[in-house]
């Protein structure tokens, strides 16, 4: 089989959704072509919708025979959500459209490179696209990874403690929901922590959660803010109990 190796380059666009600009960057396309190998009937493209809500990669290729479609991030296999919806649809003369969607983009969860490769018995082609968040000057950006730790307090109960550091130039607000999406308050179980430590404008926030049990498993969200922009950690915790 002859092999065609084929890289082209597409320039980006810059969207900006509230208060962070996302910028949409398309790297390269590689075509692995044999006489029947899918090929691009249209270059692959990036927008969005809904004021920057529903992020969309797309693009139209050619198959004599019908492909497969699959979709990675790094090293993960993508698959459909209720953020994620990944379509694959025949248009007639062997042209087929193939598209993802994500709702809401966050830095957190898509900041990345998405690959989608096309694959027929005679070759494949791949397209890949790196997604990255640009932060606005002044907001809340992390510094280092997020960690859950366990402890002993004060009476000696077992406690388990949601450990972030970040930096933020103006004054920030903490703000931590549980598994059900629920803003938390301070209670006898439950306390906030904000301490700003020896760097300038940077910060840890904790949650310590004592007396913990099975039912407190769940994915608890830290979301920070200030005046010029916010930042969203998911932390989860898997209790066997």
């Amino acid at each position: 089989m002859v092999s065609i190796q084929e890289n082209i380059q597409i320039l980006g666009i810059r969207l900006r959704v509230g208060k962070s600009a996302l910028k949409y960057i398309f790297c390269s396309f590689f075509l692995f072509q044999g006489f029947s190998a899918p090929t691009f009937v249209e270059k692959p493209k990036i927008s969005s919708r809904d004021d920057g809500q529903i992020l969309v990669m797309e693009f139209r290729c050619k198959s004599k025979t019908k492909p497969t479609i699959v979709w990675n991030k790094g090293d993960e296999l993508v698959s459909e959500t209720d953020r994620i919806k990944l379509a694959y649809q025949e248009e007639g003369n062997m042209l087929y459209h193939v598209s993802m969607e994500i709702r809401e983009p966050t830095k957190e969860k898509d900041a990345g490179q998405f690959v989608c490769t096309v694959k027929n018995e005679s070759g494949k082609l791949t397209a890949t696209f790196t997604v990255k968040f640009e932060v606005p000057p002044g907001a809340p950006t992390f510094t280092r990874k997020p960690q859950i730790l366990q402890k002993t307090v004060e009476n000696g109960d077992a406690a388990i403690v949601f450990d972030i550091g970040f930096q933020a130039d103006f004054q920030p607000t903490i703000i931590w929901l549980n598994p059900k999406g629920k803003k938390m308050k301070e209670s006898s179980r439950i306390k906030f922590i904000l301490n700003q430590e020896q760097s300038p404008n940077t910060y840890v926030a904790q949650l310590e959660l004592k007396n913990y049990k099975a039912k407190d498993s769940g994915t608890y969200i830290c979301n920070i803010k200030n005046e010029a922009g916010e930042a969203n950690v998911e932390l989860t915790l898997n209790i066997e109990g």
